[in-house]
């Protein structure tokens, strides 16, 4: 009988580091992890600093999101095209050229 029982505990300890290697593993492979936080809700902590980004009810919301997170961060690290603003002189400049145009053209017409 304590043969079994140790080789129960055994079992379980090797599952149990199992477990916390899983853990670890995931942890380092993802910027955020949902874990269950106080009073029956979930919290979504950030796997590089441990700091609490939120708490949800829900797990599923939580994991959500966590998801939502995971992909802004991913949206801001995209290259971004910047669109260079024009001047409004130049842009009186080419209007009034355009109405001259017209107008010469309207002249050259009748």
């Amino acid at each position: 009988m304590n043969a079994a029982i140790r080789n129960s505990r055994e079992q379980y300890a090797q599952v149990q580091h199992l477990a916390l290697a899983a853990t670890a593993d995931f942890r380092s492979n993802s910027r955020f992890f949902v874990q269950q936080g106080d009073n029956n809700s979930w919290a979504i902590i950030g796997a590089g600093d441990n700091r609490l980004y939120g708490q949800r009810r829900r797990y599923i919301d939580a994991v959500n999101y966590a998801q939502s997170l995971e992909r802004a961060v991913e949206a801001k690290s995209l290259p971004v095209l910047t669109v260079r603003r024009t001047n409004d002189g130049a842009t009186r400049w080419c209007s009034l050229l355009a109405l001259l145009m017209i107008l010469a053209a309207a002249v050259a017409q009748s």
